[in-house]
């Protein structure tokens, strides 16, 4: 018997080093390490599915819904160069969402370094600001452990994406299997919680409060909160309010969800308990007239760097949202009708019951489909269990009023970074997590044009969602004279573009067509998309600024 040790090249730790760390699925684009992607190969030689996209920035848009539904870090690989590049702006968008993604990047020869070779770039420079921490693997014996490392980082504390960049040389050198550390499975990390004293800091806080409200984050998303959330606000009897990117965590027909509400909510309580969510300007970073300054602010997040950022609370936890709710219900008197509060619950339900309907406004004077008609139609098609995404500008504004959710993750955004472009790769990444459940999304005409072609990789991967486009012939509604240079795009057939592709597609020029139209899209089992043509001249209250940052919240 040979002494020799086993010899194995670089690009083949890749695949086993993913799948013994639960790497189930990938999105990549064809060509790190050579034109056959050797590293890709090897993933899908361990039984990884592999999404092959258009865009490498659709490639991370996708891993970052899949990582939002699954709970799991999405996973990208980038060719060399611009190909890498190109992802940087889902990559940054997923980071600035706290969902946790790597990106593996091919990138130019050790040897190579600092001669312009061909695509030579500093990928770990330009995506260090881009990820929570981004790094080159100088060895092939240490993708195992470096891949491992990654995987934890993007998941640990407050997620995020990390960039590993993967050499040429480093793919395809030899290996001393003697050499190569293989880590155990990730485990679930450790918990954190309140002390006795927050807690009881926190008891008189509850008990002195008249006015108290929830607001709640993605934070109780990744820690798996919802249904404790849930129980906790109904014993309690607690008002809550989320972040777009939490909406749904409490169902928003739950009669103490308070979506259109949210405003007087977070203005006019005595008591904001912030869970799981960081200040920025979606919320208006936590300052008054946003959350009053007389208001007595609780902030409890995972991430110490988040507490008392912009404005520091009255008391602030590092704790993990589910094991913090579940302490709070170790509060007295937590329980119970507390009928001290029973009047403030009945004016945020006034408040809340503001209708958004257009009622009987269903045509423009032009003719055209009212946008708001459109969007409620979109509304009472959704079923109950659907994943609904939204892309666009003025879009996000019109949907916000009109389109509830009712579970955890069924509604997914531009998010923090407004990111627009979003909506059918998100499409793909999130039915792809989820097949059993409906994909919706609704997008602008504007939108549709960054990740479009995406189509064709859900007709080649047959996956499935319905795509509306509210159609109204520009990136925005049109400008009054003078404004709004380049915001024409016309009324184009984009229906015939995805049929062209391979799926379903169909025009709607009349407010009857709409519901029949997205009925058969949806009974088609095809990636669909229904274009709508709706009225050009009737512009959302707020855009896309209104609507992530409005403190008015979806309804």
């Amino acid at each position: 018997m040979s002494d020799a040790p086993a010899v194995r090249r670089g690009h083949q730790l890749v695949g086993p080093a993913l799948k013994a760390q639960g790497v189930d699925t990938v999105f990549f684009m064809l060509g790190i390490g050579g034109p056959h992607s050797p590293p890709v190969q090897s993933c899908l030689d361990e039984g990884i599915r592999g999404i092959y996209v258009r865009h490498e920035e659709a490639a991370a848009m996708m891993a970052h819904a899949y990582a939002r539904m699954t709970g799991k870090p999405g996973v990208v690989f980038t060719p060399l160069g611009p190909a890498t590049t190109n992802a940087i702006t889902g990559v940054m968008n997923a980071n600035m969402d706290a969902s946790p993604i790597v990106l593996i990047g091919g990138g130019q020869n050790r040897a190579d370094a600092g001669r312009e070779a061909y695509q030579e770039q500093d990928q770990v420079a330009m995506l260090r600001p881009a990820t929570k921490v981004a790094y080159r693997i100088e060895l092939p014996e240490k993708i195992p452990e470096l891949i491992a490392r990654a995987l934890h980082q993007a998941s640990s504390g407050c997620k995020g994406a990390v960039y590993l960049d993967l050499a040429g040389d480093v793919i395809h050198a030899a290996v001393d299997e003697r050499k190569v550390l293989w880590p155990a499975p990730r485990r679930e990390q450790p918990r954190p919680a309140m002390n006795d004293e927050q807690l009881d800091t926190l008891q008189q806080m509850f008990s002195a409060a008249e006015r108290p409200v929830i607001l709640a984050g993605s934070g109780v998303i990744w820690s798996g909160a919802a249904a404790a959330l849930a129980e906790f606000v109904t014993a309690a009897r607690i008002p809550v309010v989320t972040t777009p990117q939490a909406r749904g965590v409490v169902p928003e027909d739950h009669e103490l969800v308070f979506t259109v509400a949210k405003t007087p909510a977070l203005q006019q309580a005595d008591l904001v308990i912030i869970l799981g969510t960081r200040a920025n300007w979606l919320n208006r970073h936590f300052l008054p007239p946003a959350i009053s300054a007389k208001a007595k602010v609780v902030n409890i997040n995972i991430d110490p760097e988040t507490i008392g950022h912009m404005r520091v609370p009255d008391l602030g936890v590092m704790a993990d949202a589910k094991i913090a709710i579940g302490q709070m219900r170790r509060l007295r008197n937590y329980s119970g009708d507390h009928a001290r509060w029973s009047g403030w619950i009945e004016q945020l339900k006034s408040a809340n019951g503001t209708g958004v309907s257009q009622g009987n406004v269903v045509t423009t004077p032009a003719g055209h489909i009212h946008p708001q008609f459109l969007v409620e139609r979109i509304g009472d098609f959704l079923p109950r269990d659907a994943i609904f995404v939204v892309d666009g500008h003025e879009t996000l504004e019109f949907a916000r009023r009109a389109i509830s959710s009712f579970s955890v993750g069924g509604y997914l955004g531009t998010g923090p970074n407004g990111c627009m472009g979003v909506g059918v790769p998100m499409s793909i990444g999130a039915k792809v997590a989820c097949p059993d459940r409906p994909v919706i999304c609704f997008m602008g005409d504007g939108a549709f044009g960054w990740n479009g072609m995406e189509y064709d990789t859900a007709v080649r991967h047959n996956i499935p969602f319905v795509g509306i486009i509210g159609n109204n012939a520009g990136f925005t509604a049109r400008p009054t004279a003078g404004q709004g240079a380049g915001r024409d795009l016309g009324f184009q057939r984009y229906d015939k573009v995805v049929e062209a592709l391979g799926g379903y597609g169909e025009l709607v020029t009349k407010p009857e067509e709409i519901r029949p139209a997205l009925d058969r899209a949806l009974a088609s089992n095809r990636p669909a998309l229904v274009n709508v043509q709706i009225d050009p001249d009737t512009p959302a209250s707020g855009g896309l600024l209104g609507a992530l940052g409005s403190s008015q919240a979806t309804k």
